[in-house]
């Protein structure tokens, strides 16, 4: 009789384990994650051009996470330049400048996006910026007029940045409509509306016009550039 007893005990647990592991009907599986590709056209002067690389594609209002700000990177100064001169990052990310050349360096910003001034420095020493806001920060050299680079900070790291044929692809999208937007460091940006499958792969093609650098900008104090005192 005993025997009998812990047969029927030991059946009904191995019954309940094993309805306690199988997920119920009820329960909301993970929607598969989609794609967006395509290809962007730059047109000059009213035709294609051949070198469609660094624009910048990405989708706002992607449900999830604060995005991961990842490693820290490094706009240089050499040759009284910034390089590179255009940089895509997500908020949180910080951004070093070290100073490569043999002269004093002011990097600063304006920028509503995030306003700086990293004051003078001089060759071999670094200073740096945390980006905490989603938009375009232009950065200057208080001392060099022809030091100009553009960081894009976005909100989430669903983007990609075209190669030379133009092409991207945004991969691990979770399903829905989003906003999708094709950003230059110089000229309009295209603006549209994608629809991500679970599983599905969705195709935009944003043409844009290629836009020229601003001939001029001001210093940090909001005067011309002349002879640094």
């Amino acid at each position: 009789m005993r025997s009998i007893l812990f047969c029927i005990a030991l059946t009904a647990s191995a019954a309940l384990a094993l309805e306690t592991a199988l997920p119920t009907p009820t329960q909301a599986q993970p929607a598969q994650a989609g794609t967006v590709s395509g290809v962007v056209t730059i047109l000059k002067d009213g035709a294609p051009k051949a070198d469609r690389s660094g624009i910048t594609v990405y989708l706002e209002n992607v449900p999830g996470p604060p995005p991961s700000a990842g490693p820290t990177r490094q706009i240089r100064q050499k040759y009284q330049t910034f390089a590179p001169g255009v940089m895509v990052v997500v908020k949180g990310t910080t951004v070093e400048f070290p100073n490569d050349d043999k002269v004093f360096h002011n990097v600063f910003s304006v920028s509503k996006t995030a306003r700086f001034d990293l004051g003078l420095y001089k060759s071999g020493e670094t200073k740096s910026v945390t980006f905490h806001e989603a938009g375009v920060v232009d950065v200057y050299c208080n001392i060099h007029p022809q030091m100009v680079a553009k960081i894009k900070v976005l909100d989430n790291n669903h983007y990609a940045v075209t190669g030379a044929d133009g092409s991207f692809k945004i991969k691990n999208v979770p399903p829905g409509k989003y906003p999708i937007v094709a950003w230059q460091a110089f000229g309009g940006e295209y603006r549209g509306e994608v629809t991500i499958t679970a599983g599905g792969t969705a195709t935009v093609s944003p043409t844009l016009t290629e836009g020229k650098p601003p001939i001029r900008h001001l210093r940090k104090d909001g005067t011309p550039y002349g002879r640094y005192k």
